[in-house]
């Protein structure tokens, strides 16, 4: 029963919590620090992750059903952790397509096939993670106050995430087509009016 609690709470604050947040920090945070801080949080992330899942693959190998067998030979049940592991595989990957993103968007300045297999595989996987781990409160008989909360802080966390996203996105089209303008003069200039061309914003 401890086993299955402390699972259960790790696997929450790694999806509901710490992912999100890590994705967060990379749009609300200024300058280059904000790349070094999402790493770190998601890191940070897939770690408690891990331990979530060890204590998780624990437990499919320890409880036996009253029927017999265990977890994985019940087909209501095994779903959860197949879905738990098909998450942490996807997002063992999010490290090095980052990497990459990331390298290549320094010496090209715009986003390449890597920045949106890194963008969008970490969407999907975190998303499927905290369904997954409504699942998982289902499949465990938690109560209903317990679903109930997990769902609220699951569904305001995923919205804020979400709207982050969306918000880095207006920010750095607006910045690129800003920039565009500058460089392309398309306003006429006044008498005496000393062109600027501002420089361009890049944002990942």
């Amino acid at each position: 029963m401890r086993a299955r609690m402390i699972h259960g709470v790790l696997g929450a604050f790694a999806m509901v919590l710490l992912f999100p947040l890590g994705s967060i920090f990379m749009r609300v945070i200024p300058g280059r620090f904000a790349i070094w801080i999402h790493g770190i949080a998601q890191l940070i992330a897939y770690a408690v992750y891990i331990a979530a899942v060890a204590l998780g693959i624990y437990l499919v190998r320890s409880v036996q059903l009253p029927q017999g067998g265990d977890l994985m030979s019940n087909p209501n049940i095994s779903y959860h952790p197949i879905i738990g592991l098909v998450v942490l595989v996807a997002l063992f990957l999010q490290p090095f397509l980052g990497m990459i993103h990331h390298s290549r968007f320094k010496k090209v300045q715009q986003r390449q096939i890597w920045s949106y297999l890194h963008i969008f595989n970490g969407r999907i996987f975190i998303t499927l993670g905290i369904a997954n781990g409504g699942l998982g409160l289902w499949m465990s008989g938690a109560s209903g106050q317990i679903k109930t909360a997990y769902v609220v802080v699951a569904i305001i966390m995923w919205v804020l995430w979400m709207l982050s996203a969306v918000w880095g996105e207006w920010k750095r089209w607006r910045a690129n087509r800003y920039a565009q303008h500058g460089v392309s003069g398309r306003r006429k200039l006044s008498d005496g009016e000393v062109p600027v061309v501002p420089k361009p914003m890049r944002f990942q």
